[in-house]
């Protein structure tokens, strides 16, 4: 397998953010007197835009109030958080710094809203880490996984066609996104479990797992 860019989801993959949305949504749920069930939360959520989940939330489970108040509680929690405890996913920076040594390409297609992503820019640098090449759900009309419109979009803006690309992902709807974009994927146990990631070409545990030299 060869291949000359990298395509990483954000969430889960580059950083450690499930358990700080996971505090952060234990938190908002309690506020408004809701019961609040990890898995099934972020079965429903994962790959979806922010402000879009926050509508889905109020729908499925009953909030009260504007759905405008209720983005601005929920972002207001996840921002306290990611400030004081966001870090990169455990062995992420020596595995991308081993794909920019033997020249692939790397770049991110994020569901995270901009504001979320400045957030994360400010803790840990996270442009500079990936010199710029960051797209966002918001490129591509709000289409959220399993659609395929953000890795095709990513593809293109670096140049690649699908079949050059490998994805890195955590959840179920970005494998198969991924896979609707005729992509190779590599699925990361980081938030569910292996049994639910089965559409990916190769599942790991973590970046140790992963053999850069076949990719490369």
């Amino acid at each position: 397998m060869k291949f000359t860019t990298a395509i990483f989801d954000m969430d889960g993959v580059v950083i450690d953010s499930e358990i700080l949305f996971d505090k952060a949504d234990s938190i908002f749920f309690a506020n408004h007197n809701a019961s609040y069930n990890k898995e099934e939360v972020k079965h429903m959520l994962a790959g979806m835009d922010f402000n879009h989940a926050v509508g889905v939330i109020k729908e499925t489970f009953g909030f009260e109030g504007a759905i405008e108040d209720l983005r601005v509680e929920r972002s207001s929690l996840l921002e306290a958080l990611y400030l004081s405890e966001l870090q990169y996913i455990d062995g992420f920076n020596d595995f991308h710094a081993k794909l920019k040594a033997r020249g692939i390409k790397t770049c991110i297609a994020t569901a995270c809203n901009p504001a979320h992503l400045e957030l994360v820019n400010k803790k840990l640098g996270l442009y500079g880490e990936f010199d710029n090449f960051i797209y966002k759900i918001a490129d591509v009309g709000y289409k959220s996984k399993p659609d395929p419109a953000i890795f095709l979009y990513a593809a293109e803006k670096m140049g690649s066609t699908p079949a050059e690309c490998f994805v890195l992902e955590d959840a179920p709807k970005g494998i198969r996104a991924a896979k609707n974009a005729d992509m190779f994927c590599i699925g990361l146990t980081t938030s569910f479990p292996g049994a639910l990631l089965t559409e990916a070409d190769i599942i790991v545990d973590g970046y140790a797992d992963i053999d850069v030299d076949e990719l490369s």
